[in-house]
């Protein structure tokens, strides 16, 4: 009867390894994995629909990815830090926490693989699914020309140089109530959060009177690390998987608006850069804020006169001194701020994955594109003045 009740606890302490064999084997599908393949597959539809349709994309982006986007950007604006960065530095300790946990569950069982394996690849899935629904098809929708019905073709120097002619006519008008110090930068008369309220009011009046882009409260999140993330010459950044528009604060202050201004275009569905940044001063002239609209300004002017060097030389060097003095002034101390941060590997290496990201979303041109917001501006004002752009009896 003894040696009978060994045997049999033997036979019980198998029959109980089996079936935690048998468990730990059904458990690797979870209902988590399952519910992400799902999300995955439908990501991957809608990818692929939206590349071939543009009436869908254009749809998808003011409707549903729309709705994502208000939905994660005002979740994620309880946090008053930015939830973005905070993940992006946490990546790393994350990743060997999660090696270290894995290895040391396959040394108890090597059964477990795929169970530790497979959520990780879940989570990578989940994320480019939601960046796709969220934010990724909105690179496909309609251009922003369409849109504003605005003829956009090709510029010549001539129209860049009348182009920055009526920017510094505008940038007069305004100058005056924009406080300098002496010979030198611009201040921006009140605090961050203040910029918040003011632009998005701006936004607010802007998407009441134009259908294709949307407008929520979500505020801008402060780069905590800004002195840092200046050296990949990064002002301002979109976190689409935290919904998040994130502020280099480290930059002189006329940088500031136009670059919140722009990350806002972001979060509200306008993925190309030249079309951000054309709705960032598009956005920021709707505002009745003087230095709101002199960061516009400049930041237009920018771009405007480093198409014409390219173009014109001569030309340029006419217009850059044509510019009031505070306004060259301000170009000169920017100039002084960069210089610190003009050379770096960061940078480099920053701008080569944006560039590869960028061209992989349709952005054919990748970072080039920025710059190609000036053929929006010249379309606009164009659109406004026609006749000052008549060169035909020149």
């Amino acid at each position: 009867m003894e040696e009978r009740q060994i045997t049999t606890d033997e036979v019980s302490v198998d029959t109980a390894e089996v079936a935690t064999e048998q468990k730990e084997k059904i458990k690797v599908v979870t209902p988590y994995i399952i519910a992400s393949a799902i999300f995955a597959i439908i990501a991957l539809i809608v990818y692929l629909v939206s590349r071939s349709s543009v009436s869908f994309a254009e749809f998808y982006s003011r409707t549903i990815s729309q709705w994502i986007r208000a939905a994660i950007g005002t979740l994620t604006g309880w946090f008053p830090f930015s939830l973005g960065e905070t993940l992006l530095y946490s990546l790393i300790p994350l990743a060997v926490g999660y090696f270290i946990f894995t290895m040391r569950r396959m040394k108890k069982d090597e059964r477990l693989y795929w169970k530790c394996v497979l959520p990780l690849i879940a989570i990578i899935f989940n994320i480019l699914s939601l960046y796709v629904l969220g934010f990724g098809v909105c690179n496909f929708r309609y251009s922003l020309d369409k849109n504003l019905g605005l003829e956009r073709n090709k510029v010549s120097a001539e129209e860049l140089a009348m182009t920055s002619d009526l920017l510094s006519m505008q940038l007069s008008s305004i100058i005056d109530e924009v406080k300098f110090i002496e010979e030198d930068a611009s201040v921006m008369p009140y605090d961050y959060f203040e910029l918040i309220r003011r632009l998005d009011d701006a936004f607010s009046k802007y998407a009441s009177e134009h259908d294709y882009i949307s407008h929520f409260y979500a505020k801008p999140k402060v780069i905590a690390l800004s002195e840092l993330m200046t050296y990949t010459h990064i002002s301002g950044v979109y976190s689409f998987f935290t919904g998040e528009a994130n502020v280099n604060v480290n930059y002189p202050d006329f940088v500031l608006p136009y670059t919140m201004a722009h990350e806002m275009s972001h979060q509200r569905g306008i993925a190309r850069e030249d079309e951000a940044n054309f709705v960032a001063f598009l956005v920021c002239m709707e505002s009745e804020d003087p230095y709101i609209q002199y960061s516009a300004l400049l930041n237009m002017q920018e771009y405007v006169l480093s198409a014409l060097a390219k173009a014109d030389k001569e030309l340029y060097a006419e217009k850059y001194y044509g510019l009031p003095d505070e306004v060259r002034y301000e170009l000169i101390s920017y100039s002084k701020f960069f210089k610190k941060y003009e050379i770096s590997v960061a940078a480099q290496v920053t701008d080569k994955v944006n560039d590869k990201f960028l061209q992989a979303n349709g952005q054919q041109n990748g970072t080039k594109s920025y710059g190609m917001v000036v053929d929006l501006t010249v379309a606009l004002y164009k659109s406004i003045y026609p006749s000052l752009y008549d060169f035909s009896n020149e």
